[in-house]
């Protein structure tokens, strides 16, 4: 058994200087791997998860809104019990839909499905001096499998809020909705960012909102920044567990399979202000075409974006690569991964930056889309400035544009240059209209 209690969940205090990016700058070394998998690991301290029974594929929960109070809560001496509010039922429902996306757990009502895995009731308790200073109250139950009782019920996890009337009031943004996606959280097995529940530290590197929705550490603190607004729905490494557990969604296991995450209007005063992305091996696209704001889009994996006003409020699980995005009206930095990217450039003026000449080849070619000469630029200093010294090449790297007679024009860059462009380039980038003064390719 588990037994889940918090005590507060905290509100981002004024923003602070970061003293770095939350994103390594190569997140495909062991180290950022590790950082990665520890964060992850650290929340599933308690091996406790909801089992697929029927071997379905899925992890059906069912979801009791009137279960009235259980076992746990008369054990804790609670007092006032209440059902969830419309506006609390509602949010809920939202945060389900959204780990239903990602991940192979499915939420159903009371009465929806017959055998369900796993059962979660949920419900408030009064804001009374009695019941103490917690805002949540979490069980999960205790179901190992009974050898003389093979017909033994499961027992439901209980899952309560302090109804008081800030909670009563949730959304997507306030803290009624984050003490709610903190008792769902706990409901699925997770466990705070810190094992000392005393501690008002942070237990790494990485213990804060902007990883995890379990943290009580300030966003601010490792780099992030989502302007005073609640964290209200499963971050980087929140995600990373859950998926690990109940698997990412099976309905989008290959590549021929294609998600558009519409992230447009994520400053509006109903929208959650974090999400992230994880569907592994479909072909994503992020539409971010309606922002007004400067956004920093990072499309590799392990790795934070800014977009709609807020810093690294985007995050990309590891093991999940996206391929295409629309940027929007503002001053943008899109740094491209190895897939072949089609980048659709907003009106605003947009950096396109390769870090390595391998992000863009003759076999993977990324496009451009919608690029404005004089205006946007593409950055290769990442890997144009490496020298062949210390190799067996000899000759000086070669970098020019070629248009096609049909208007097409190619960025091309050789590491070692044959003198007569016979041999493929090693990066070639597809953007068509670009000249030589819009390459940066130096620091």
């Amino acid at each position: 058994m588990i037994v889940a209690t918090s005590a507060s969940v905290p509100l981002a205090v004024a923003p602070q200087p970061a003293n770095s990016s939350p994103t390594p700058a190569d997140t495909n070394t062991p180290a950022a791997a590790d950082t990665y998998y520890n964060g992850v690991a650290n929340l599933g301290r308690n091996p406790v998860r909801w089992i697929d029974k029927d071997g379905n594929g899925k992890i059906d929960i069912e979801v009791d809104f009137s279960a009235g109070p259980g076992k746990y809560f008369r054990k804790l001496g609670l007092t006032g019990y209440s059902q969830l509010s419309p506006e609390q039922k509602r949010e809920l429902l939202d945060q389900m839909a959204d780990l239903s996306f990602d991940t192979n757990l499915v939420f159903h009502e009371k009465g929806a499905i017959k055998n369900p895995d796993g059962k979660i009731n949920f419900g408030n308790y009064a804001h009374v001096p009695s019941n103490g200073k917690n805002l949540v109250q979490v069980d999960f139950p205790d179901n190992t499998s009974d050898p003389q009782n093979p017909d033994k019920v499961d027992e439901p996890a209980e899952a309560y809020v302090r109804g008081d009337a800030r909670h009563l009031k949730a959304n997507a943004r306030n803290r009624g909705g984050n003490v709610l996606a903190h008792a769902l959280l706990h409901a699925l097995g997770l466990s705070h960012t810190n094992p000392d529940a005393k501690s008002n530290r942070p237990a790494s590197a990485t213990d804060s909102l902007g990883y995890s929705l379990l943290s009580t550490q300030s966003e601010t603190t490792t780099g992030h920044d989502f302007k005073g607004h609640y964290v209200t729905r499963a971050q980087m490494h929140d995600l990373g567990l859950l998926t690990q557990r109940y698997g990412h969604n099976s309905q989008y296991s290959n590549e021929t399979t294609r998600v558009v995450y519409d992230l447009n209007g994520m400053d509006e005063d109903d929208a959650p202000v974090t999400t992230s992305i994880s569907t592994v091996r479909a072909h994503e696209t992020l539409n971010i075409e309606d922002d007004t704001h400067d956004q920093n889009i990072n499309l590799n994996h392990g790795t934070f974006s800014s977009i709609a006003g807020f810093k690294n409020n985007i995050s990309i699980l590891r093991g999940t690569h996206v391929e295409d995005v629309l940027t929007g009206s503002g001053t943008n930095t899109v740094i491209a991964n190895f897939k072949a990217n089609k980048i659709t450039l907003g009106s605003g003026a947009n950096t396109v930056t390769f870090n390595n000449s391998w992000d863009s080849t003759p076999k993977e070619t990324d496009h451009l889309v919608g690029f404005k000469s004089g205006i946007d630029k593409v950055d290769i200093s990442g890997f144009s400035q490496k020298t062949n010294e210390g190799t067996f090449l000899k000759g000086n790297p070669h970098l020019d544009t070629h248009t096609t007679p049909d208007g097409k024009t190619y960025v091309r860059y050789w590491t070692y240059f044959d003198g007569k462009g016979l041999s493929e380039p090693d990066f070639l980038l597809r953007a068509d209209g670009i000249k030589m003064s819009d390459i940066i390719t130096r620091t």
